[in-house]
């Protein structure tokens, strides 16, 4: 549980401290760890009978990565008003 706790901070630092100053790679790093730790939580091999427990900790883990992923949309390319910088200044 400690490593999504970790996780789930460090996204949400992110997102918070791409909010405040405006800064989007700070939310384009957060959807970085998101894409990653949802390709990491999807592709995992589990065991043929897996328990409740692990079963909440893998939906917690889809929730923490899916936050991530959102945050770099809404403030990294949504917010930006360059859209990833890929428009001419």
């Amino acid at each position: 549980m400690t490593p999504l706790l970790i996780t789930y901070a460090i996204i949400l630092g992110l997102g918070i401290a791409s909010m405040l100053t405006h800064i989007h790679y700070f939310a384009n790093i957060a959807g970085f760890i998101g894409a990653i730790g949802l390709m990491f939580v999807f592709f995992k091999d589990r065991p043929d009978e897996e328990t409740a427990r692990d079963k909440q900790l893998r939906r917690y883990w889809y929730i923490v990565c899916a936050t991530g992923i959102f945050f770099s949309l809404l403030f990294g390319s949504l917010w930006n008003d360059k859209m990833g910088g890929m428009m001419p200044s």
